[in-house]
């Protein structure tokens, strides 16, 4: 990993040390896709008739 200054102001990351802190950030996380699945609510096709 790059060196960081301790100056308050924001470093520059590279992409690759980015992706390997969200790697080890998401090592104990659950897969989120193998959750619960949510029904969809039923899709209107129509809409209703304007009121005059």
């Amino acid at each position: 990993m790059a060196h960081s200054t301790n100056n308050g102001a924001a470093q520059a990351i590279s992409a690759v040390d980015f992706n390997e802190r969200v790697k080890r950030m998401l090592v104990d996380k659950p897969d989120p896709k193998k959750g619960r699945q949510y029904q969809r609510a039923p899709f209107q096709s129509k809409r209703p008739a304007p009121q005059k």
